[in-house]
């Protein structure tokens, strides 16, 4: 494996190594503790405007191409912007700059920090042991715990015979699906160009890790996702695994069958008070989006949420909509939406180019393939939940994208040969 030799960690320490070091100890308890996360980024974030004075350097090395670095400000500032003509500005002020705040203040310390080849392969790493910890909980937690007998998130009557969802760290088990699809896609992802290794087999250890407790969520909609990664995987960056994927696939049906199918086809039925429940959610965001199409402003779906509520006790707050395209529409209106996914598109794009320039390191293509196979886990799962609502995983999103726009600079031939090349 073509890769640093050491895991970064530096052999003096000043200001700037600090707040790197304090970085990865952000990287690695984002997905354990949502309050601790808070806490670790005000101080980091803290130790970074310190830098800044002392320095005088306040903006990162890494250029960012111009076309995602505009539509970057430009979802930001539209954003901000929302705040104005939301139904509660000052709540929903707050909460901007409270979420918002930690994710682009994530993707700015990631860039102004980890712009070494050392320091952002040291990140993921972090990202991968912390992963492995949160898959490794979440099955103890099923087979061992006991506070999930009778919780909130089950429907008892449309499963009668579900008594029980792995949450691990996370709130609840469709945010840890999310996560585990996301943790799957940088595993195969980063996997694929390797030759062979330690790390490869670490990589193994931390999927099947994650494929087990993906399981035990009985998230119906990243079960849906994580087929799709795997099938992206197995069709585009490594074509060995067509076998041993439909052969996985098999052996998980035969032993789970009735509970799994189950699950699956309850997908399309009407009955389930969570799937029942997902259409109203539809419509409602629909009627929103036709009266708003505009927005209601950025977390202003709650607050406009009573008015185009018919199916649900009047007492409880819908922070969203449960699906990532209406949620973000309804809120940021259809221009919103055209800029996040445009964004969307040029970094696929960017990642893509990354993994097929030639000369590029290894893992460095890995990490590219594992982004776009985490984008297709992303979207797919937006379709039945709205999980970038979460700061931690929101956060994690933004980290990714920053460390693409690293990976980018990083594979990037000299000018010379450039030059040489056209």
């Amino acid at each position: 494996m073509d890769r640093p030799r050491d895991w970064g960690l530096p052999t003096s320490w000043n200001l700037n190594q600090c707040t790197f070091a304090v970085l990865c100890v952000l990287f690695f308890i984002l997905p354990l503790n949502q309050l601790a996360a808070g806490i670790v980024f005000s101080i980091c974030f803290l130790m970074n405007l310190v830098n800044c004075w002392r320095t005088r350097q306040f903006w990162p090395a890494i250029q960012v191409p111009k076309i995602i670095s505009r539509l970057l400000w430009a979802l930001f500032l539209l954003s901000a912007a929302s705040v104005l003509w939301s139904p509660n500005p000052l709540s929903c002020g707050l909460n901007w700059l409270w979420v918002v705040g930690q994710e682009a203040g994530l993707f700015y310390l990631v860039l102004r920090y980890a712009s070494t080849g050392r320091r952002s392969l040291f990140l993921i790493k972090m990202f991968m042991i912390s992963a492995g910890i949160v898959a490794a909980y979440g099955i103890w937690q099923y087979f061992f715990g006991t506070s999930l007998q009778n919780a909130e998130w089950i429907d008892h009557e449309a499963f009668k015979d579900l008594s029980r969802r792995a949450i691990s760290t996370l709130v609840n088990p469709n945010l840890l699906g999310a996560f585990l699809v996301t943790t799957v896609a940088y595993c195969e992802g980063i996997f694929a160009p390797l030759k062979g290794g330690k790390t490869r087999w670490s990589l193994v250890v931390i999927f099947l890790l994650a494929t087990a407790c993906l399981i035990l969520t009985f998230s119906r909609g990243n079960w849906v996702a994580y087929f799709w990664v795997l099938f992206v995987f197995a069709g585009a960056f490594y074509h060995k695994a067509f076998l041993p994927f439909i052969g996985g696939g098999l052996g998980v049906l035969y032993v789970g069958w009735s509970r799994l199918a189950a699950r699956i086809m309850s997908i399309f039925s009407i009955h389930d008070t969570s799937a029942e429940l997902r259409f109203f959610y539809l419509q409602s965001s629909l009627d929103m989006i036709e009266d708003h199409p505009f927005g209601v402003g950025w977390y202003g779906y709650g607050y406009a949420f009573p008015d185009y509520n018919f199916f649900i006790s009047e007492d409880v707050f819908m922070y969203h909509s449960h699906n990532l395209f209406l949620n973000i529409t309804a809120e940021l209106g259809i221009e919103g939406l055209l800029l996040f996914l445009f964004l969307m598109v040029q970094m696929f794009k960017l990642a893509r180019e990354i993994r097929h320039r030639k000369r590029t390191r290894p893992w460095i293509r890995g990490v590219a393939c594992g982004y776009m196979a985490s984008l297709v886990g992303i979207f797919i799962g937006g379709l039945t939940d709205h999980t970038l609502f979460n700061s931690q995983l929101g956060m994690l999103f933004w980290a990714g994208n920053a460390i693409v726009l690293i990976m980018d600079q990083l594979s990037r031939p000299p000018k010379k040969d450039a030059q040489n090349e056209k």
